[in-house]
């Protein structure tokens, strides 16, 4: 129980009588005097008969009762108060600490412990925005506390990339910690949009307990757009989803940040060749907004629709190079090699050969590196993003028996023994990792049935996924491709 968020119990009347209530429990204990004043984790009462006495409360209140019917102390008679009746002035408590004081009939102080094990420091109260405009105001979360801190912290993480992007931090603050962001980060650069998480560590000035570590959640707008993976519109670090009807029209469904998709984009340019192939990736040419790479048909192009804005064949493109017809998957898995340039896989259609092409700064392709031989076995090969947080992209297959298999990514562009997910997964169409769709920072799955149903698999941060969930109920059959 809390002493800061106690004490106002003991001011308030109600049910018939001045009481302490706790918040956390929702317990309220009548007091038979309104000279008594609460502790850390226990309450002193003065009364002319028996002069000041000490009730423990750390274990919380009792569900119902007077404080009369309580176990009581004796800290000190009648006769040692003298003249030290008066509340606040002649005697008092550390709410903080876990003293009593009281002027004696010789007029000196005494302090007496009061024998309670003094609390953790804890978040009592808080004002904290979920939102903020960067670009046309400061953001100012409020918390108050049980007792004085001598430090904090508090760390503002991009959920979409993972990295903590401003760590705020304070001295001495009694009861009230107090900051502001500016939407800047370490380097002084405006903040990317999305969602953040915040995490605000306290060590008490008393230091006693363990620290106060309170997290929660931040929406960050008036920020720079930041090119995360498969985000198409490059504005909310959301993963979106590419589609190709018969026609050869893309269009795009954004992702909403709760799981689920957002109605149908349409494309507005010119039509693609239907044979024409998909990988979204990441920023090709510094607009911070995702671009893709198309095969079209022997060609590989890189192009750069613009953030918001669908892919069309008249968008502006640059040609990577030619005979990329021979493969029959191409796949971004993201950053493979951590050197911040998304790469591409690709499986050669005659051998099952399986290679490596390392993204560059110049936004072409290092030469290939062999990384798998003859993975004929595997009917789909999909690039999954970032499964288990180290940085890295990592790459799903799933075989002929319909059993789904992961491969971590290294460092050297290459994969990691293979771990086995599960099985079954022969029933669907379309494998795409999306990106993260719900907005918790983690790379999701999407999967088309062989009815045009579309499920959702969350992932789980630890190379694992969750169960899956509908997000569209049909007709996604009606798409040559999901990409």
């Amino acid at each position: 129980m809390a002493s800061g968020g106690a004490e106002g119990g003991l001011r308030a009347g109600f049910r018939g009588g001045g009481g302490l209530y706790d918040r956390s429990t929702k317990r309220f204990l009548r007091l038979g005097s309104e000279q008594v004043l609460l502790g850390d984790g226990y309450l002193v009462s003065r009364s002319d008969s028996t002069g000041l006495t000490l009730v423990d409360l750390h274990d919380g209140l009792p569900t119902s009762g007077n404080v009369a019917d309580l176990p009581q102390r004796v800290v000190a008679t009648a006769a040692d108060l003298g003249d030290g009746t008066v509340r606040r002035s002649g005697w008092t408590v550390d709410r903080f600490g876990g003293h009593v004081a009281y002027t004696g009939v010789d007029r000196r102080v005494r302090v007496v412990p009061s024998g309670v094990p003094a609390s953790a420091i804890t978040a009592v109260d808080a004002d904290v925005p979920t939102s903020v405009d960067v670009k046309s105001t400061v953001w100012k979360p409020r918390w108050w506390t049980s007792k004085p801190a001598a430090s904090w912290s508090l760390a503002l993480r991009h959920k979409a990339t993972g990295k903590v992007v401003r760590t705020l931090t304070g001295g001495e603050a009694r009861g009230l910690v107090a900051a502001a962001w500016d939407g800047k980060d370490t380097a002084g650069a405006p903040a990317p949009n999305g969602a953040y998480t915040w995490t605000l560590t306290a060590k008490a000035a008393d230091g006693v307990g363990a620290d106060l570590s309170v997290s929660g959640a931040l929406s960050v707008a008036g920020g720079t757009a930041v090119a995360v993976y498969r985000d198409l519109a490059g504005d909310d670090g959301i993963g979106d989803l590419l589609v190709m009807d018969t026609t050869g029209l893309v269009s795009m469904y954004r992702g909403t940040g709760t799981g689920a998709l957002s109605a149908r984009i349409a494309g507005t340019g010119a039509k693609f060749p239907t044979t024409s192939v998909f990988v979204p990736t990441g920023d090709l040419n510094g607009d911070r907004c995702v671009d893709v790479y198309a095969r079209v048909g022997d060609q590989l192009r890189a192009y750069r629709p613009g953030c918001g804005k669908v892919v069309s064949a008249s968008s502006p493109y640059t040609v990577v190079g030619s005979g990329w017809g021979a493969y029959d998957v191409l796949t971004s898995p993201g950053d493979v090699n951590g050197d911040g340039y998304v790469d591409l896989i690709a499986r050669q259609a005659s051998t099952g050969d399986v290679y490596f092409y390392a993204g560059t700064a110049g936004h072409g392709m290092k030469p290939r590196v062999r990384i798998a031989a003859d993975w004929k076995l595997y009917k789909k090969l999909v690039g999954a993003g970032d499964l288990n947080g180290d940085g890295r992209g990592d790459l799903l297959g799933v075989d002929a028996a319909g059993v789904l298999w992961r491969y971590y990514g290294t460092a050297t562009g290459g994969l990691s023994p293979r771990v086995k997910l599960g099985t079954g997964w022969g029933a669907y169409t379309s494998l795409v990792g999306v990106g993260d769709l719900s907005g918790d920072g983690r790379a999701d799955l999407v999967a088309r049935d062989s009815a045009g149903k579309l499920w959702r698999y969350a992932g789980a941060g630890n190379g694992l996924y969750g169960g899956r969930v509908l997000i569209g109920t049909g007709g996604w059959n009606g798409f040559k491709g999901l990409f």
